[in-house]
């Protein structure tokens, strides 16, 4: 009877252990620090117009697996795993926004945040942004273009080279324009946006940013010199091409530390990061990274 009595009381001692050890581990599957992201993107008024023809880069892939901050219905999907999209009352980058607005240098293209875990690469949820001007039915983006050679090089016969980038000169770009306008008028666009493509904040050792976005522009824009004929001339030669969107790319992949404004660019157009930590796991410890590249003054001017 006594050695009953004694384990029983040997086990009523430990339950409460077990139970804490349990609830500690339960709370440290929960240590997961979130992020709050803040994104300006904007482009750049005032680079050179060229004539060349720009080689051909095809649009980001999107699929069902992102956080679309364009739809209701994903924006909702993705709370369940931990993102939110934050208000403008809960951006902190307003007054860089609006020097930017009233530079006559830039425009901006977009200003948005999201709130996520921060979590490995293949857990993380990639956003899809879009942003800009629509452009309408009468324009087409590149992206025809490409898959009309390709199909065409298919059926010749002859081998695909890898990567895949294609030189157009002006005698190939004629001998597409009837097949792109039979495609065109298959093709219904609900609107091709002047900013798109997706972003992907993961935290491994380090914080890292994924960009894959374009900025569509038209092939040549419909603004010739008055006082220039040859100008005048060339564009009336080519004025197809006025309709023809080529995608500038700003495809990166850099590391990151938060609280600190990150700047990325190609020659067309730019983007500010801020990463700011809004709840920290208890010891978690973010791991020292060299200093930035400092921002460039004439984003502020």
């Amino acid at each position: 009877m006594i050695h009953r009595f004694f384990s029983l009381l040997v086990f009523l001692s430990l339950m409460p252990g077990a139970a804490q050890a349990q609830s500690g581990a339960a709370a440290g599957a929960e240590l997961v620090p979130r992020y709050d992201i803040e994104i300006i993107i904007f482009k750049n008024l005032k680079v050179p117009v060229s004539k060349e023809f720009v080689l051909p880069v095809s649009s980001p892939g999107k699929s069902k697996d992102m956080l679309d901050l364009s739809s209701p219905a994903s924006v909702a999907a993705a709370r369940a795993r931990g993102y939110e999209v934050l208000t403008a009352k809960e951006f902190r980058l307003l007054d860089v926004v609006t020097r930017l607005v009233e530079s006559p240098r830039y425009q901006l293209l977009m200003h948005t945040a999201w709130r996520q875990p921060g979590v490995e690469l293949e857990q993380v949820m990639p956003v899809w942004i879009k942003g800009g001007r629509i452009y309408g039915n009468e324009y087409t983006s590149i992206d025809s273009k490409i898959e009309l050679f390709d199909n065409n090089l298919q059926s010749s016969g002859l081998p695909e080279k890898e990567p895949r980038t294609y030189e157009f000169d002006e005698q190939t770009l004629e001998s597409q324009k009837l097949l792109m306008q039979q495609e065109q008028s298959r093709l219904r666009h609900n609107g091709l946006y002047e900013l798109e493509g997706k972003i992907t904040i993961a935290l491994s050792r380090y914080l890292h940013i994924y960009t894959d976005l374009i900025l569509r522009r038209p092939r040549l824009l419909a603004d010739p010199v008055l006082d220039n004929p040859a100008e005048a001339e060339y564009l009336e030669a080519h004025a197809a091409d006025t309709r023809i969107l080529n995608n500038h790319l700003l495809r990166e992949h850099r590391r990151m530390r938060s609280k600190n404004l990150h700047y990325l660019d190609s020659p067309e157009f730019a983007m500010l990061v801020l990463i700011t930590p809004y709840e920290v796991a208890e010891g978690f410890v973010e791991a020292p990274l060299e200093s930035d590249p400092v921002i460039k003054s004439v984003v502020v001017e």
